[in-house]
């Protein structure tokens, strides 16, 4: 029995071919117009170091150096262990921004008011849990409008509470620290009768017994060290009162004072806001070699386009603290929520430092300030010496 062949006949000009080719070329082109529109639309902005490290914190160390291995290899050589790569979940978190082991991650972009508590971790201090990460909110307005009684005695007497070391360094006179308290009225629990009598820690705010205080001695332990600091004064909380103006504008307010004695005084070149942190004593609090201490962490605006630069200055802080009292020091955090830039902007050598939290008390908040300013003062030198801007007066 034969086989026949049989021949097929494909027309392509019937209508509906043609039909389908034109809406295929049409489809393609649309696609490459917008391609070419969003590929323009970021002509000359290239990469900054912040998008390749949103792009980059989804790998451990250990992962990114091996993949920088498969083009050169001397990273992989140097590695002892090898650490296994997930590419499901490495996928899942730069195509969602979800990490399954951090649950803010599942409700940052759906919560409304949930970029308070979006604080990246730049640099993380000793058993730091995620509970203890700086959020900022704004006090109950009757804890803004009272006064508590005066502190003038337990001042004049922390003041002399503890000896200094005889200066070796001087700046000669000039100030090149200015030290002030955007959140002027922060106060503790144990300052504030009606916080005490209520355990209310918001309501720990007072317009004499606060946070300015550990600024002042702050100033004191670095004129000690040999460099001139001065203090704000203002009370901002206390203007914004008297305007009516909401608490969240406490940064514009305390950005005029800041320009102005940058104005005023042009060897500033450092400024440090000092703030009290929100959470209660066993988050705040270190005892090292038997004395009791209140633990600092610093904050690093991201919404200012230089904020590597003061974080660059925060970490060696952050290091010598660490160095000489392990433990104080919680870390670097990096915030865009809130202000997001904590007047920071101005100069890279400024920033925000958190001194303990509404439970700790005066003598606590000051052998901090004094670690704090020693730190400074290591850090300050060094880089004087570095950039040889000046010549150090030996006494």
């Amino acid at each position: 029995m034969s086989r026949k062949n049989r021949n097929f006949v494909v027309n392509l000009y019937g209508a509906g071919v043609q039909k389908s080719f034109v809406l295929l070329s049409l489809s393609t082109a649309v696609i490459f117009v917008l391609m070419g529109i969003l590929f323009a639309s970021q002509a000359g902005k290239g990469l900054s170091s912040q998008q390749v490290g949103k792009m980059t914190v989804a790998m451990s160390s250990g992962v990114l150096l091996r993949t920088m291995g498969y083009e050169i290899p001397y990273f992989t050589a140097a590695q002892k262990t090898e650490e296994n790569i997930n590419i499901s979940s490495l996928a899942f978190r730069l195509i969602t921004s979800i990490n399954p082991k951090d649950p803010r991650s599942f409700l940052g972009n759906e919560l409304p008011g949930f970029s308070l508590f979006d604080t990246e971790v730049l640099v993380s201090g000793k058993d730091l849990a995620l509970s203890e990460l700086p959020f900022e909110s704004s006090p109950p307005p009757e804890a803004l409008k009272k006064d508590a009684e005066t502190a003038t005695d337990a001042q004049a007497k922390a003041q002399a509470e503890k000896p200094m070391e005889q200066e070796v360094l001087s700046t000669n006179g000039r100030k090149v620290f200015f030290i002030y308290n955007t959140h002027n009225r922060e106060s503790w629990v144990h300052a504030v009768p009606e916080a005490r009598a209520k355990n209310n820690p918001d309501l720990a705010m007072d317009s004499k017994k606060n946070i300015t205080l550990v600024s002042r001695r702050l100033a004191q332990s670095l004129e000690k060290n040999g460099i001139g600091s001065s203090v704000g004064t203002t009370d901002f909380t206390g203007r914004l009162i008297n305007r009516g103006a909401p608490y969240a504008l406490s940064y514009a307010e305390s950005l005029k004072a800041v320009k102005a004695v940058m104005a005023q005084n042009r060897d500033l070149d450092y400024f440090i806001d000092i703030h009290r942190d929100s959470l209660r004593r066993k988050s705040t609090t270190v005892t090292l070699d038997g004395k009791s201490y209140a633990q600092i962490h610093f904050v690093v605006g991201m919404r200012n386009k230089n904020w590597e630069k003061n974080q660059q200055f925060a970490l060696k802080v952050h290091n010598v603290v660490e160095k000489k009292y392990p433990g104080l020091s919680k870390g670097i955090f990096g915030k865009k929520g809130g202000n997001g830039e904590y007047n920071q902007s101005v100069s890279p050598n400024a920033i925000l430092v958190e001194v303990g939290g509404v439970d700790n008390t005066l003598e606590e908040c000051y052998r901090t300030a004094d670690v704090l300013a020693e730190a400074i003062a290591e850090v300050y030198w060094e880089a004087e010496k570095a950039n040889a801007k000046t010549q150090p007066k030996r006494s």
